[in-house]
């Protein structure tokens, strides 16, 4: 897993493999899975702070109804990457942060879509709508590989509230929380890469 955090760190410096408007993605093949790694919220890039709070739900097909901003960021994206999918072998979804949500939507996509196997490895991803996941969450149960590391101190992923937005899988909490003001700190995909690399996952 720290390839992969090493990867949704290196997504945010770009260039990145697709590019619609704000919404970024990056193909990276390993062997006989495709990585498909979306960066989170620049904190330079104004429009990727308006897709964070552009919470209101709208209907977007296959994903049903969702919020806003990681909806319109996933079709837009599943678009393109769809076309890319490679015919066998295995596709990996993941991202930090906003890359995280726009992660869990373009897997929604796949899901509905194709047969082929994939996974969902996100960091510090918030929730995401529950009609969003429902599907995914009924494939976590069937044994669907969903890993969400949720870092200590960090608010994300426990944004927004519980009562429309749900993750799909229980997630697993690592690291320890640094006392600070910033959420920021504990937020950070540095953090969550040295702690993933302490754990030796």
């Amino acid at each position: 897993m720290l390839f992969r955090s090493l990867l949704a760190a290196a997504s945010y410096s770009g260039p990145q493999s697709i590019t619609i408007g704000d919404a970024r993605a990056d193909l990276v093949p390993r062997g006989r899975e495709l990585v498909v790694v979306c960066p989170g919220t620049h904190p330079a890039e104004l429009a990727d702070w308006i897709r964070d709070i552009d919470w209101w739900p709208e209907w977007f097909g296959a994903i049903g109804p969702c919020h806003r901003g990681f909806g319109s960021g996933a079709v837009a994206l599943w678009a393109r990457i769809r076309r890319e999918l490679p015919a066998g072998g295995r596709v990996t979804y993941c991202g930090h942060s906003l890359g995280g949500a726009l992660a869990q939507g373009l897997a929604a996509l796949h899901a509905a879509e194709r047969p082929q196997s994939f996974r969902i490895v996100t960091f510090g991803a918030p929730r995401v709508p529950v009609a969003c996941n429902w599907a995914m969450t009924r494939l976590v149960r069937l044994g669907l590989e969903a890993v969400e590391y949720r870092r200590a101190g960090d608010i994300v992923p426990d944004l927004p509230g519980r009562l429309l937005f749900r993750h799909p899988s229980r997630g697993l909490r690592i690291g320890n929380a640094i006392p600070t003001f910033d959420p920021a700190v504990n937020h950070s995909i540095d953090r969550y890469a040295a702690d993933l690399a302490a754990l030796g996952v």
